[in-house]
Parts: structure tokens; C-alpha cells; sequence
């Protein structure tokens, strides 16, 4: 993705059942490398990394939410005011996460 075009990234966002979390998913599939993932939001810098493997992964913010993303492009998102800050957060960890995008 480059610089600017992460607001053209299609996202479908839903409160959860338990209204804890927004959930988002992107309209395209993809598949991440998470190893990839966790060096580039490394080298990015603001965002604590909890708990990598290869399927998902448990982050913090800069903007102090948390986030879990997995493999597939799939999001859970924590500690946002409204569904407007997890759009926003998703896509900040978006424009970092799709340089590491597996070939289908």
C-alpha cells in the first residue's frame, strides 16, 4: 500500500457481540507473514508487540488501542472511543501489515 492509499483499503467494521471490541475484516483476502509484520510495525516504532506467532498477533497502539491481528487480515480492536478511531487504527496497522502480504 502506498502513502495515501490506505483510505481506499475496503473495510467491513461491526461492534462484537459482547460490544468489547470492533471487529474488521477487509473486502479483499489476504494472508500475512507475521514474522514480516511484527519486524515492519518493529521498525515503524510506537507499537508494543504481545504474544507473535504465525497465525496472530496481540498489539498496542501508538494510539493506545489494542489490537489483535491474525494471518488472514481478520482484526479484533479494543480501547477505541467509536467505531471512527477503530477505522482509523485499523488502517494505521494496515498501511504497515500489507507490505508483508503473502501470494495467494
Amino acid at each position: 500500500m502506498k502513502e495515501g492509499q490506505n483510505s481506499s483499503v475496503p473495510l467491513l467494521i461491526r461492534l462484537c457481540s459482547e460490544k468489547a471490541a470492533f471487529e474488521v475484516k477487509m473486502q479483499q483476502r489476504v494472508r500475512f507473514d507475521m514474522d514480516e509484520v511484527k519486524h515492519l510495525l518493529e521498525e515503524v516504532g510506537g507499537y508494543e508487540i504481545f504474544a507473535p506467532n504465525p497465525y496472530i498477533m496481540v498489539l498496542k497502539s501508538p494510539r493506545g488501542a489494542e489490537v489483535t491481528l491474525s494471518s488472514n487480515g481478520r482484526m479484533l480492536i479494543k480501547r477505541v472511543s467509536g467505531e471512527s478511531e477503530a477505522r482509523t487504527v485499523a488502517r494505521d496497522v494496515l498501511q504497515v501489515a500489507l507490505k508483508a502480504q503473502k501470494a495467494p
